[in-house]
C-alpha cells in the first residue's frame, strides 16, 4: 500500500466517524427535542387533574417560556401536542371528568397559541428591522386572522362555544404557518431529526395498536378515554345512525372500530371489514393525515424505510383522503423531476381538478355523504354568500345529529353544510372562504417556484402536498380542521419559506 492508499484510507476512515459523529449529535438532538416537547406537553395536562385553572395557566407559561428561550423546541412541541396530547389524556382518564374531557383536549391550542402569542411579540418588538421578504405572506395571512376575528365575533352570538371550536380548527394551519415563516426567517433551525423522531414515535404506537388492540387500550387505559369520548354519542344515538349507515352493530367498543374496507361503498361488494387504527391522537383519519404528512417527508428525505412503515399504517388506518393525497403527490412529483416544477405544478392541478369533479360525480352516484354535505355548501352560498359566521354548520353544529340522512339522499344534499371543508367555510364565512383557500393554493404555489430554485425533493412534495390538502378539503372536514392534516403541511411551508427569506432567496424575481 502506498502512501497516498494509507491517507485516502485514513482520510476516508476520517470522514466515515465524522459522519458518525455528526448523526450521533442530530439523535441526541433530536431526543432532548422531543423530551422537552413530552415536558411541554404532560405537565399542563397533569396538573389540569389537580385544578383546570393551574392547568391553563401553566400551558400558557411553559409553552411560551420555550418559545422565548428555546423556540427549536417549542415548534417541535406543536406537533408532539397534536400527535400525543390525546395519549396523555387517555392515561389521565380515570381522574378527568366529563366536563372537563374537552377541556383538556384543547391544551395543543393552548401550546399553539401561547408559541404564536411569544413570536409576534418579539417579531413586533423588531418590526423595523424584520425581513422584508416575508410581507406578503404576514400580509396576506394577517388579514385573513382579522376577517375570520369579525366572522367568529357575529359566529359566537348565534353559536356560541361551537363558534370557539371552529375558531380553533380555522385558525391553526394559520397561526402555525406564521410560527415557522418567522422563526425560520431568523435563525438557522434544524428539526428534521426531531420530526423523523416523531415519525418513529408514530410508527411504534401505531404497530402496536395493529398488533395488539386490548394490548393497546390496557397499557394506554383507552377503554376509559373511550368511555368519556363515547358519552355523548350514546346520548345522541350517534351509533345508531352510524349502524344504519354502515350496517354494522356495535356490541361493545371495539366494534365500533369496526368499518367497511375504506369505508366506502365502492367496495361494499368485497363484504371487507377492517378494525381502524386511531393512533396516539386517538382519531383515525386524522392519525392517517399524520401518517401521510411524516410519510412524504420522510420519503422525500430519502428515508425510505421509515416512509414505507408510515405509508403501512396509513393505509391500515382506512382512510381514502389521505391515500389519494399520498398518490397524488408522488405522481405529481415524477413531473417535476421529468419536466421541471412549472408543468409539475400544472400537472397536478389538472390532476387535482379531475379528482374533484370524478369525486364529486361518484359521490352523488352513490349518495356519498361528503359530497351531499359539498352540495350543500354550494347550494345555500348564493342564498347567502355573506356566511352565517363561524361556528354554523359543520360536524360540530348541535344540529349534526338532527340530520335524515335518508332524506338527505333522497335529496341529493344535507340541510346545511357538514362533511365538507371547504362547504363549512363556505357556510360560515361566504365570499371570503375563497380567500382562505386562495392563500393556501398561493403559499402551494409560492414553495413550488422555490422547488424550480432549489430542485429540492422535499420543497416539491410539500408544494404538491399542499395543494393535495386544498382539493381533499372538498370532500373531508378533517382536511382543513383537523391539527394534525392542513396544519401540517402549511406549517411545512412556512419553515420552507421562511428559510429561504433568511437565505434572501426573492421569489418575487421569479417569472409566474
Amino acid at each position: 500500500m502506498t502512501i497516498a492508499d494509507t491517507s485516502y484510507a485514513q482520510s476516508a476512515g476520517n470522514g466515515r466517524a465524522l459522519r458518525a459523529g455528526t448523526a450521533l449529535a442530530a439523535a441526541l438532538e433530536a431526543m432532548a427535542l422531543l423530551a422537552i416537547a413530552f415536558a411541554v406537553v404532560a405537565i399542563p395536562l397533569t396538573l389540569h387533574v389537580l385544578h383546570p385553572a393551574v392547568g391553563i395557566v401553566s400551558a400558557l407559561i411553559i409553552a411560551g417560556s420555550c418559545a422565548l428561550r428555546m423556540p427549536q423546541a417549542a415548534l417541535v412541541a406543536i406537533p408532539f401536542a397534536f400527535l400525543f396530547q390525546n395519549l396523555i389524556v387517555s392515561l389521565l382518564a380515570s381522574q378527568i371528568s366529563t366536563a372537563d374531557f374537552d377541556i383538556i383536549r384543547g391544551y395543543n391550542f393552548l401550546t399553539l397559541a401561547s408559541v404564536w402569542l411569544v413570536t409576534a411579540v418579539r417579531f413586533l418588538a423588531s418590526w423595523g428591522e424584520r425581513n422584508r421578504l416575508l410581507d406578503p405572506y404576514l400580509k396576506f395571512s394577517i388579514s385573513l386572522l382579522f376577517i375570520i376575528g369579525i366572522y367568529f365575533i357575529y359566529g359566537y352570538s348565534r353559536t356560541g362555544m361551537t363558534a370557539v371550536i371552529y375558531l380553533r380548527n380555522i385558525v391553526t394551519p394559520l397561526l402555525l404557518f406564521q410560527v415557522c415563516l418567522v422563526l425560520f426567517s431568523q435563525r438557522h433551525i434544524n428539526i428534521g431529526a426531531a420530526l423523523s423522531g416523531l415519525a418513529v414515535l408514530a410508527i411504534i404506537a401505531g404497530f402496536t395498536e395493529f398488533l395488539g388492540r386490548d394490548f393497546w387500550l390496557a397499557a394506554t387505559n383507552g377503554r376509559a378515554y373511550w368511555e368519556l369520548a363515547g358519552d355523548a354519542n350514546w346520548i345522541t344515538l350517534a351509533y345508531d345512525k352510524a349502524a344504519r349507515e354502515s350496517g354494522l352493530v356495535a356490541t361493545g367498543l371495539v366494534d365500533t372500530f369496526r368499518i367497511a374496507a375504506f369505508n366506502s361503498p365502492l367496495l361494499a361488494d368485497f363484504e371487507i371489514e377492517v378494525l381502524r387504527l386511531f393512533g396516539p391522537n386517538m382519531h383515525a383519519i386524522s392519525f392517517a393525515y399524520a401518517l401521510v404528512f411524516f410519510s412524504i417527508f420522510c420519503l422525500y428525505r430519502a428515508r425510505f424505510g421509515l416512509a414505507a412503515l408510515l405509508f403501512i399504517l396509513m393505509v391500515l388506518c382506512n382512510a381514502k383522503g389521505p391515500l389519494i393525497v399520498f398518490l397524488l403527490v408522488g405522481a405529481g412529483w415524477v413531473v417535476f423531476r421529468l419536466l421541471g416544477a412549472r408543468i409539475g405544478f400544472v400537472a397536478t392541478c389538472i390532476a387535482l381538478s379531475a379528482y374533484a369533479v370524478l369525486g364529486i360525480l361518484v359521490g352523488l352516484d352513490i349518495e356519498d355523504y361528503h359530497v351531499l354535505g359539498l352540495m350543500a355548501g354550494l347550494s345555500d352560498f348564493p342564498l347567502n354568500p355573506v356566511g352565517w359566521g363561524i361556528g354554523s354548520g359543520g360536524n360540530l353544529s348541535p344540529d349534526f345529529e338532527t340530520i335524515d340522512w335518508s332524506a338527505a339522499q333522497g335529496n341529493g344534499r344535507t340541510p346545511f353544510a357538514v362533511e365538507s371543508s371547504v362547504a363549512v367555510l363556505l357556510h360560515q364565512m361566504g365570499v371570503f372562504a375563497f380567500a382562505v383557500i386562495a392563500f393556501y393554493t398561493w403559499a402551494a404555489w409560492q414553495v413550488m417556484k422555490l422547488a424550480r430554485i432549489t430542485g429540492n425533493n422535499l420543497h416539491a412534495a410539500a408544494a404538491l402536498g399542499l395543494m393535495s390538502m386544498v382539493v381533499n378539503g372538498l370532500f373531508q372536514e378533517e382536511a382543513y380542521f383537523a391539527p394534525l392534516a392542513l396544519a401540517l403541511f402549511l406549517g411545512l411551508a412556512g419553515m420552507i419559506l421562511g428559510a429561504a427569506a433568511r437565505n434572501r432567496i426573492s421569489l418575487q424575481a421569479i417569472i409566474s
